[in-house]
C-alpha cells in the first residue's frame, strides 16, 4: 500500500471507527506516515480542548520575569523539545531487527562455546539464571517498545483517558 492511499484511507475515517488492519500495518511500516498521524492526533486534541484549559505559550506570557527565564533556559539547552521529528524515532523494522537479534542470540548461546563452558562449570544449574536473564531483557525490549510507540497502541486498541 502507497502512503498517499494509506494516508487517504487513515483521513476517510470517522472519529472512533478502527483503523483497517491494511492501513495499521502501513503505519508500524512506515515512519513517515506515522509521524504524520501523530501529529494530525496532537492538532485534533489541541483543538478539541477548551480554550480556558489551554497551555499559554511562553512568547504569549505577560510576565517579562518569566519570559527572561524561559529564554535562559531555552539558550542554556536545557528545554526539552515538544516534537523530536524524524530523528527522534525509531523505526519499527529497526525495532523488528533488534527484536530477531535478541532472541536469536539467547537460542545461540546454549549451543555455543559459552553455553559448552557454562555447562561443565556449572552443571544445569546455570540454566534458571540464563533463563532469568533471558526474560529480564525480553522484559526490557518489549517495554521500551511499547513506551516508544504508546500513540500506535492507544490509537490501535482505542484507549482513551480514563481521567
Amino acid at each position: 500500500m502507497t502512503c498517499d492511499k494509506a494516508f487517504d484511507r487513515y483521513l476517510g475515517l470517522d472519529k472512533f471507527e478502527s483503523v483497517p488492519l491494511p492501513v495499521t500495518l502501513h503505519l508500524l511500516a512506515c515512519p513517515s506516515c506515522r509521524t504524520a498521524v501523530r501529529r494530525i492526533t496532537r492538532a485534533e486534541r489541541s483543538l478539541a480542548a477548551p480554550y480556558a484549559a489551554r497551555r499559554v505559550p511562553a512568547e504569549a506570557d505577560p510576565d517579562p520575569v518569566v519570559r527572561a527565564a524561559m529564554a535562559r533556559i531555552n539558550a542554556a539547552g536545557l528545554a526539552f523539545p515538544d516534537d523530536l521529528g524524524e530523528k527522534g524515532r525509531v523505526s519499527l523494522f529497526r525495532w523488528l531487527v533488534s527484536g530477531l537479534a535478541l532472541a536469536a542470540g539467547f537460542a545461540i548461546v546454549p549451543f555455543s562455546d559459552v553455553g559448552a563452558w557454562s555447562r561443565q562449570a556449572f552443571g544445569t544449574g546455570y540454566l534458571v539464571s540464563y533463563f532469568l536473564l533471558c526474560g529480564v531483557a525480553v522484559t526490557v525490549w518489549c517495554g521500551m517498545f511499547v513506551g516508544t510507540n504508546i500513540d500506535l497502541f492507544v490509537k490501535k486498541f482505542g484507549i482513551t483517558r480514563m481521567a
